[in-house]
């Protein structure tokens, strides 16, 4: 080397230094290899009318935009049906049966050793999940919204009815428990935690509604400062926002927009639409008023896919946009009206805009996001669902034949065309008529509006049976909308040709075969889960 290029090189090396040279000279291979970002979008209670690609009823413009740059599943489920579970699932990968909360394992396995999931499965805080693994990996995680699924030693602080929101000691009360649910959120692998409700609005603490109403702008705007402050390396969103699930969205919609879960704030967070533009948008579009509130939470998505596209993240991010469950009178229920719900996948450049008929369920949302991001899923952590990554980008892939789901004393199987549904109620949970009875009478008497009587006369033991007759997810939904088959121990319908699954054709000769497939199907899938199921698994 000539003693002039050598000086004009060390000259080079003196004015950027050592690691200035590797920014220059690995930049672009950096930008190349830099692991995509992840947002998993759960809604709540979202039915099929909210959506406005679907039927055209809602006004719902970044969803459908989401839609139609992604994949849609027209055959997604969820594997359980009611909110925690779910969640439960969507984080881990696993049925819900796997739970190995303190809770669950002391109250959600009976004497037969079947198991009996419902709002019993929150995520234990020894138990692998989805953002423990990608904050090992290097990843930025954090979760925003409603935490129903965590197992968490703290309790909101009480507060009495009466309090005014306005009060800074109340206030200073309310922040103090958001610092309480980060702190234990991080034992679950979250590095940040933001905006928070614990679980239903106004469930765990006796305030006035106020404080309980929905209040998307300020969890959107915890969300769009997660970003903010992440943009620079990749990052995984847990966004579960409280919409469409009660109390009365409307009634929240037309409340002051100050109205969070830490009290009155000083100003309306500025990321979303106001809310009187809502009302404003859907009356110019000639879109039923009640709607109005699919609208609002549509400009809560908006505002976080706007925030992605302004900073340049668009093409490296994976959105996952998912229902918690189906609200179409089955919730609580293995009928289609509570498990098949809505999915969208979308990455620009990476998957193709489609709609699939493909099964899937959100046991496959982990192992997707695993793959996409590169990461290795650890030795003890154990997966139940497929990585969707070659069925999303046009790959060969093994496609499923059949899904299984599970909740209280029921478990289902559902193909493309046909589903069955078991219902076994084990010797250790059946009681008598009179006993039921009696029991039902004593709730009546303690809280005279429980009366379970009047959708289910008998106090017969339903699906889930956690009182007397039962509860009002299910008298609400399942039992009143199911009545003529709700009971029978054996259930097959066509899915397709009766998908409201108003006509039971399990005693029908005519489908004795498919009957016996079904079964087959279920008792193939019972194998690999927890627990047993009467004369299905032993």
């Amino acid at each position: 080397m000539k003693r002039r290029d050598f000086l004009k090189r060390a000259g080079f090396l003196a004015s950027v230094g050592v690691s200035g040279i590797a920014d220059v000279c690995f930049a672009k291979d950096k930008k190349k290899k830099r692991k995509p970002n992840v947002i998993f979008i759960i809604t709540d209670d979202q039915d099929r009318d909210s959506f406005g690609f679907l039927n055209g009823k809602a006004l719902t413009p970044h969803i459908d935009k989401l839609a139609a740059e992604g994949v849609f599943f027209n055959k997604a489920y969820v594997t359980t049906s009611v909110c925690t579970p779910s969640r439960y699932t969507c984080l881990t990968g696993r049925y819900a049966s796997r739970c190995q909360s303190g809770k669950f394992l002391k109250q959600g396995i009976t004497e037969e050793g079947q198991t009996w999931v419902h709002w019993n499965a929150d995520i234990g805080k020894k138990e692998t999940n989805i953002a423990k693994t990608l904050r090992d990996a290097g990843y930025a995680t954090g979760v925003v919204g409603k935490l129903h699924g965590f197992e968490m030693a703290g309790h909101s602080k009480h507060i009495n009815i009466k309090s005014d929101h306005n009060d800074p000691e109340i206030i200073k009360t309310l922040k103090d428990d958001q610092r309480t649910f980060a702190a234990e959120l991080k034992e679950h692998g979250f590095t940040d935690a933001k905006n928070m409700h614990r679980g239903n609005l106004g469930s765990g603490r006796a305030i006035p509604l106020a404080l309980c109403e929905h209040a998307p702008e300020w969890t959107a705007e915890g969300a769009i400062n997660f970003i903010e402050e992440n943009k620079d390396q990749p990052f995984y969103l847990y966004y579960a926002t409280t919409l469409l699930h009660g109390p009365s969205p409307m009634q929240s919609l037309k409340a002051d927009p100050r109205i969070s879960e830490i009290g009155m704030l000083d100003k309306t967070p500025d990321v979303m639409p106001s809310r009187q533009s809502v009302f404003d948008r859907v009356k110019k579009a000639d879109i039923n008023e009640e709607l109005a509130p699919a609208t609002w939470l549509d400009d809560s998505v908006g505002a976080i896919l706007n925030k992605i596209e302004e900073l340049g993240l668009k093409d490296d991010t994976l959105v996952i946009y998912f229902n918690d469950h189906a609200s179409e009178g089955g919730k609580g229920s293995l009928y289609q009206g509570g498990i098949h719900t809505q999915t969208i996948i979308s990455w620009p450049g990476k998957i193709k805009p489609a709609q699939s008929e493909q099964l899937i369920s959100n046991i496959d949302f982990v192992p997707t996001i695993l793959n996409a991001c590169k990461v290795k899923k650890p030795s003890d952590m154990k997966v139940d669902g497929r990585n969707l990554m070659p069925l999303l980008t046009g790959k060969k892939d093994k496609t499923v034949d059949s899904l299984f789901f599970e909740i209280g004393y029921t478990r289902a199987v559902v193909t493309d065309q046909y589903k069955y549904l078991a219902f076994r109620v084990p010797p250790s949970r059946t009681d008598s008529k009179e006993v039921r009875m009696q029991k039902i009478q004593d709730l009546i008497k303690k809280s005279p509006k429980k009366s379970p009587l009047e959708n289910n006369p008998e106090g017969k033991i339903t699906h889930i049976h956690r009182s007397p007759g039962g509860d009002g997810t299910e008298l609400g939904n399942a039992v009143k909308h199911y009545s003529e088959t709700y009971y029978d121990a054996d259930q097959l319908y066509d899915v397709v040709n009766d998908p409201r699954e108003r006509v039971n054709l399990a005693d029908d000769p005519k489908y004795a075969e498919v009957l016996k497939k079904m079964k087959g199907k279920l008792k193939k899938h019972l194998k690999k889960a927890p627990g047993t199921f009467a004369e299905f698994k032993s």
